[in-house]
């Protein structure tokens, strides 16, 4: 009895040494979300059947609603930069937005904060080194959701650039 308690206490060191390990050497959100994103998807989800026409589209009355209570990202590239900045640019580079970005809990919600005070939220269900997939839950007559699919943009090498 006297030898097993020796080796059950080396045991769980060891276990404790490669669970901390995992857990420092793994990517954070925060250090995965840096960088370029483009938008490649945007689509409705989960929207009342009986509230839509019956090809599926939104209501005008619906799409008025939606629109009112929410900023359209719609073809743009999103920069996260480590100081919790966002650049937000329209794919005709006409105007850029910048504004906060946060990640709230485990990671699993990201808040973006404008400087009027406009504040959006959406659910981050995936984050990979390349692909982000956000939702952003609106609570109208409809209960649906919208969801964002990003793919990270490679960075070119400056030697590549030229």
């Amino acid at each position: 009895m006297k030898k097993i308690g020796p080796f059950a206490y080396s045991l769980i060191l060891v276990v404790l040494i490669c669970c901390g390990t995992v857990l420092i050497k793994g990517d954070s959100p925060e250090e995965l979300i840096v960088g370029k994103w483009e938008e490649v998807d945007w689509n409705f989800e989960r929207i009342n059947v009986d509230s839509t026409e019956v090809n599926g589209n939104l209501l005008a009355y619906q799409k008025n609603e939606l629109y009112n209570n929410m900023i359209i990202h719609q073809g743009e590239e999103w920069e996260f930069c480590p100081k919790k900045e966002l650049t937000l640019t329209p794919k005709d580079h006409s105007e850029e937005k910048k504004i906060k970005w946060y990640l709230k809990g485990r990671g699993n919600i990201l808040e973006l904060r404008y400087g009027d005070n406009v504040v959006e939220s959406y659910q981050v269900h995936k984050l990979t080194k390349d692909t982000m997939v956000i939702y952003y839950n609106f609570d109208l007559q409809m209960r649906g959701s919208v969801k964002i699919t990003f793919k990270k943009v490679e960075e070119q090498d400056y030697a590549q650039k030229i």
